[in-house]
Protein backbone atom coordinates (compact mmCIF):
# COMPACT_ATOMS: atom_id res chain seq x y z
CA UNK A 1 0.00 0.00 0.00
CA UNK A 2 1.20 3.73 -0.79
CA UNK A 3 2.81 6.04 2.18
CA UNK A 4 2.10 9.16 1.51
CA UNK A 5 2.86 12.36 3.42
CA UNK A 6 0.53 15.30 3.42
CA UNK A 7 0.46 18.91 4.74
CA UNK A 8 -2.05 17.50 7.26
CA UNK A 9 -1.76 13.97 7.47
CA UNK A 10 0.45 10.77 6.76
CA UNK A 11 -1.29 8.33 4.95
CA UNK A 12 0.11 4.27 5.80
CA UNK A 13 -1.56 0.88 5.22
CA UNK A 14 -4.59 2.42 3.69
CA UNK A 15 -5.38 4.65 7.04
CA UNK A 16 -4.83 8.46 7.51
CA UNK A 17 -2.85 9.49 10.73
CA UNK A 18 -3.33 13.35 12.33
CA UNK A 19 0.09 15.58 11.90
CA UNK A 20 -1.09 18.77 12.87
CA UNK A 21 0.01 19.52 16.56
CA UNK A 22 2.43 16.21 16.44
CA UNK A 23 5.17 18.00 18.20
CA UNK A 24 3.05 18.37 21.01
CA UNK A 25 1.68 14.54 21.64
CA UNK A 26 3.57 12.65 23.59
CA UNK A 27 3.27 9.10 24.62
CA UNK A 28 0.12 8.91 26.86
CA UNK A 29 -1.25 11.85 25.92
CA UNK A 30 -4.70 12.97 25.80
CA UNK A 31 -7.30 15.56 25.06
CA UNK A 32 -10.33 17.03 22.55
CA UNK A 33 -9.97 16.48 19.45
CA UNK A 34 -10.68 19.61 17.68
CA UNK A 35 -11.82 19.69 14.59
CA UNK A 36 -12.19 23.58 13.35
CA UNK A 37 -14.03 24.88 10.45
CA UNK A 38 -11.66 24.86 7.68
CA UNK A 39 -8.93 23.36 9.00
CA UNK A 40 -7.54 20.26 10.00
CA UNK A 41 -8.75 18.18 12.76
CA UNK A 42 -6.29 17.69 15.69
CA UNK A 43 -5.74 16.82 19.60
CA UNK A 44 -5.62 19.77 21.65
CA UNK A 45 -3.42 18.06 24.23
CA UNK A 46 -4.61 18.61 28.32
CA UNK A 47 -2.53 16.08 29.65
CA UNK A 48 -0.26 13.01 30.03
CA UNK A 49 -0.47 9.64 31.44
CA UNK A 50 2.63 9.49 33.98
CA UNK A 51 5.67 7.51 32.34
CA UNK A 52 5.68 4.99 34.80
CA UNK A 53 2.44 4.13 34.10
CA UNK A 54 3.07 3.25 30.61
CA UNK A 55 6.21 0.71 30.61
CA UNK A 56 5.00 -2.49 29.49
CA UNK A 57 2.26 -1.00 27.89
CA UNK A 58 4.25 1.48 25.03
CA UNK A 59 5.79 -0.55 22.16
CA UNK A 60 7.74 -0.36 19.06
CA UNK A 61 5.81 -1.90 16.39
CA UNK A 62 7.46 -1.07 13.02
CA UNK A 63 9.19 1.12 11.08
CA UNK A 64 8.28 2.60 7.79
CA UNK A 65 10.03 3.71 4.78
CA UNK A 66 9.39 7.00 3.51
CA UNK A 67 10.17 7.80 -0.72
CA UNK A 68 10.15 11.83 0.75
CA UNK A 69 10.05 12.11 -3.30
CA UNK A 70 5.97 11.08 -3.31
CA UNK A 71 5.50 14.45 -1.43
CA UNK A 72 5.81 17.97 -2.09
CA UNK A 73 7.96 20.11 -0.02
CA UNK A 74 5.16 22.35 0.71
CA UNK A 75 3.53 19.18 2.14
CA UNK A 76 5.85 17.90 4.43
CA UNK A 77 7.45 21.16 5.72
CA UNK A 78 3.54 22.76 6.46
CA UNK A 79 4.51 22.07 10.17
CA UNK A 80 8.10 23.82 10.02
CA UNK A 81 11.32 21.94 10.86
CA UNK A 82 10.84 18.44 12.32
CA UNK A 83 12.76 16.68 15.36
CA UNK A 84 14.48 13.19 14.20
CA UNK A 85 16.38 10.74 16.83
CA UNK A 86 19.79 8.79 15.31
CA UNK A 87 21.76 6.05 15.98
CA UNK A 88 24.26 6.15 19.02
CA UNK A 89 22.95 10.13 19.74
CA UNK A 90 21.40 10.94 22.49
CA UNK A 91 20.03 14.75 21.46
CA UNK A 92 17.54 14.96 18.68
CA UNK A 93 18.22 17.12 15.76
CA UNK A 94 15.84 18.83 13.47
CA UNK A 95 14.80 18.04 9.30
CA UNK A 96 12.98 19.73 6.89
CA UNK A 97 12.33 18.30 3.79
CA UNK A 98 15.44 18.35 1.61
CA UNK A 99 17.23 17.19 4.73
CA UNK A 100 14.73 14.25 5.00
CA UNK A 101 15.28 13.33 1.42
CA UNK A 102 19.08 13.82 1.38
CA UNK A 103 19.43 11.56 4.48
CA UNK A 104 16.55 8.87 3.89
CA UNK A 105 14.95 9.47 6.82
CA UNK A 106 12.36 6.98 8.30
CA UNK A 107 9.23 6.84 10.39
CA UNK A 108 8.98 4.14 13.38
CA UNK A 109 5.88 3.29 15.05
CA UNK A 110 5.36 3.18 19.33
CA UNK A 111 1.85 2.29 20.15
CA UNK A 112 -0.67 0.73 22.51
CA UNK A 113 -3.09 -1.90 21.68
CA UNK A 114 -6.37 -1.22 21.79
CA UNK A 115 -6.93 -3.90 24.66
CA UNK A 116 -4.13 -3.01 26.71
CA UNK A 117 -4.76 0.88 25.89
CA UNK A 118 -8.25 -0.26 28.12
CA UNK A 119 -6.84 -2.02 30.72
CA UNK A 120 -4.38 0.81 31.05
CA UNK A 121 -7.28 3.81 31.57
CA UNK A 122 -8.88 1.21 33.85
CA UNK A 123 -6.12 0.15 36.48
CA UNK A 124 -3.34 2.95 36.32
CA UNK A 125 -4.27 5.95 34.41
CA UNK A 126 -6.79 7.74 36.85
CA UNK A 127 -6.97 11.00 35.81
CA UNK A 128 -7.42 10.41 31.99
CA UNK A 129 -9.69 8.46 32.51
CA UNK A 130 -12.12 10.68 34.14
CA UNK A 131 -10.96 13.62 31.65
CA UNK A 132 -12.05 10.80 29.03
CA UNK A 133 -15.47 10.40 31.05
CA UNK A 134 -15.88 14.47 32.03
CA UNK A 135 -15.38 15.16 28.18
CA UNK A 136 -17.51 12.93 26.89
CA UNK A 137 -17.83 12.55 22.98
CA UNK A 138 -14.70 14.60 21.74
CA UNK A 139 -12.05 13.22 24.67
CA UNK A 140 -9.14 11.27 22.71
CA UNK A 141 -5.71 9.66 23.86
CA UNK A 142 -3.19 8.89 21.45
CA UNK A 143 -2.59 5.54 20.90
CA UNK A 144 0.20 5.26 18.41
CA UNK A 145 2.93 7.63 17.79
CA UNK A 146 5.76 8.05 14.50
CA UNK A 147 8.83 9.29 14.68
CA UNK A 148 10.82 10.23 12.42
CA UNK A 149 14.48 8.46 12.47
CA UNK A 150 17.53 7.92 10.60
CA UNK A 151 18.01 5.07 8.01
CA UNK A 152 20.68 3.28 10.76
CA UNK A 153 18.73 3.77 13.64
CA UNK A 154 15.25 2.61 11.69
CA UNK A 155 17.31 -0.58 10.60
CA UNK A 156 18.94 -1.25 13.94
CA UNK A 157 15.04 -1.24 15.74
CA UNK A 158 13.59 -3.47 12.92
CA UNK A 159 16.30 -6.49 13.15
CA UNK A 160 16.95 -6.43 16.75
CA UNK A 161 16.29 -9.69 18.87
CA UNK A 162 15.11 -7.87 21.23
CA UNK A 163 13.25 -4.61 22.18
CA UNK A 164 12.06 -3.16 25.23
CA UNK A 165 10.82 -0.04 26.68
CA UNK A 166 11.88 1.31 30.07
CA UNK A 167 12.08 4.77 32.22
CA UNK A 168 15.63 6.16 32.03
CA UNK A 169 17.39 6.97 35.40
CA UNK A 170 15.65 10.78 35.76
CA UNK A 171 12.37 9.27 35.29
CA UNK A 172 11.52 12.14 33.22
CA UNK A 173 10.91 10.25 29.85
CA UNK A 174 10.33 6.93 27.96
CA UNK A 175 14.00 4.99 27.00
CA UNK A 176 13.62 2.13 24.22
CA UNK A 177 16.58 -0.26 23.99
CA UNK A 178 17.04 -2.95 20.99
CA UNK A 179 19.53 -5.50 21.30
CA UNK A 180 21.47 -7.40 18.85
CA UNK A 181 22.58 -7.18 15.66
CA UNK A 182 25.73 -5.11 14.44
CA UNK A 183 25.43 -2.15 16.67
CA UNK A 184 24.60 -3.91 19.96
CA UNK A 185 22.29 -2.57 22.39
CA UNK A 186 21.84 0.97 21.57
CA UNK A 187 19.26 2.54 23.73
CA UNK A 188 16.77 6.39 22.38
CA UNK A 189 14.73 8.31 25.02
CA UNK A 190 11.72 10.01 23.59
CA UNK A 191 11.74 13.49 24.17
CA UNK A 192 9.16 16.12 23.99
CA UNK A 193 8.38 17.33 20.10
CA UNK A 194 9.97 14.18 18.32
CA UNK A 195 6.69 12.75 17.26
CA UNK A 196 5.87 13.46 13.51
CA UNK A 197 2.38 11.69 12.79
CA UNK A 198 0.03 10.22 15.54
CA UNK A 199 -3.05 8.17 15.97
CA UNK A 200 -6.18 8.54 18.30
CA UNK A 201 -8.77 6.21 19.73
CA UNK A 202 -12.03 7.60 21.61
CA UNK A 203 -14.13 5.96 24.32
CA UNK A 204 -17.31 4.42 23.12
CA UNK A 205 -18.84 2.48 25.77
CA UNK A 206 -18.63 3.26 29.66
CA UNK A 207 -19.79 0.87 32.97
CA UNK A 208 -23.38 2.98 34.41
CA UNK A 209 -21.32 5.77 36.59
CA UNK A 210 -18.81 5.93 33.41
CA UNK A 211 -15.48 4.76 36.00
CA UNK A 212 -14.84 2.06 33.62
CA UNK A 213 -13.93 2.03 30.15
CA UNK A 214 -15.92 -0.85 28.21
CA UNK A 215 -15.17 -0.65 24.51
CA UNK A 216 -12.47 2.20 22.57
CA UNK A 217 -12.15 2.29 19.09
CA UNK A 218 -9.20 3.76 16.97
CA UNK A 219 -9.84 7.33 15.65
CA UNK A 220 -8.16 8.02 12.29
CA UNK A 221 -8.00 11.80 10.48
CA UNK A 222 -10.34 11.70 7.95
CA UNK A 223 -10.57 15.52 6.93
Amino acid sequence: METKIADNYLLFEGSKYFRRGAHLVNPGGYGQKRNPLGSAPYLEVQNKIKNENLVGYFNYRTTIKIDWSKSSQGEVDAGGEFKFLGLGVKAVDTASYEKAKSAKLQLMSLAINEGPLQRLLNESADGARKYLADEGGDGRIASELLVCVSAELAEHFSTSASISVALNAAGNSLSLTAKGGAQGSQTIEYEPGVTFAYRLHQVTKWNKDKTRVDEMKVDWFNG
